[in-house]
């Protein structure tokens, strides 16, 4: 690993830093660790990222990383690398960076998506290409199923998955230390079925869009 890639940096930018800005400005309890294992967080989030996409490969027949898996990659290396953390020792939410990196999944989702709707927008028109994809990227938010549409359960979406990716995080009975097992696969299919979920909804509000123009 020598430079993180052009990727890498845009989804960085565009999403992780913009989501953590977002929490830490709305409460005050929030900051993000200076350094994490030695590096800054953008490359301590990279380094974990780029093992993750190394693992995904050995599995696949091409060298890209589909979105989904994409978006896998980059939620296990936030919570394994826990950027979040308490402003000055204070308490904060004990699933808070699988809560984040949760969000940072469906945001790597948004953008994919968006991008495909406004593609063919960029021979013709790019300039508003542009104005449609920042158009749906500040007025569409990625849901999560409803209690309503829960068959069993008692809790929502949100806090049944963030509790989910939080139990990744599990002490060895014999080393007594935390041994992390993280299934990049699984998560990538519920990205994959997150992604049906918001397609037409986000194709709805594309096409309002367009015809008000």
């Amino acid at each position: 690993m020598n430079q993180p890639s052009h990727t890498y940096k845009l989804l960085y930018y565009d999403i992780i830093e913009e989501l953590l800005f977002h929490i830490c400005s709305n409460n005050t309890n929030y900051c993000v660790q200076c350094k994490i294992g030695g590096d800054e967080p953008p490359i301590a989030i990279w380094k974990k990222f780029e093992t993750y996409k190394a693992k995904a490969l050995e599995n696949m027949a091409g060298s890209r990383l589909d979105r989904h898996k994409l978006a896998s990659c980059i939620c296990g290396a936030i919570i394994e690398t826990k950027p979040l953390t308490g402003f000055n020792g204070a308490r904060i939410l004990k699933n808070a960076n699988e809560i984040f990196a949760l969000y940072v999944g469906l945001s790597v989702l948004k953008y994919y998506m968006t991008n495909d709707l406004t593609g063919p927008l960029k021979d013709t028109d790019p300039e508003l290409q542009i104005k449609a994809n920042n158009y749906l990227r500040e007025t569409f938010s990625m849901k999560l199923p409803s209690m309503a549409e829960n068959i069993c359960d008692t809790q929502g979406y949100e806090k049944n998955l963030s509790y989910a990716l939080y139990r990744t995080h599990e002490n060895c009975p014999v080393s007594g230390r935390e041994c992390f097992h993280y299934d990049i696969w699984a998560y990538a299919k519920i990205f994959y079925h997150l992604e049906m979920y918001n397609r037409e909804p986000l194709q709805k509000l594309y096409r309002e869009y367009m015809h008000s123009l």
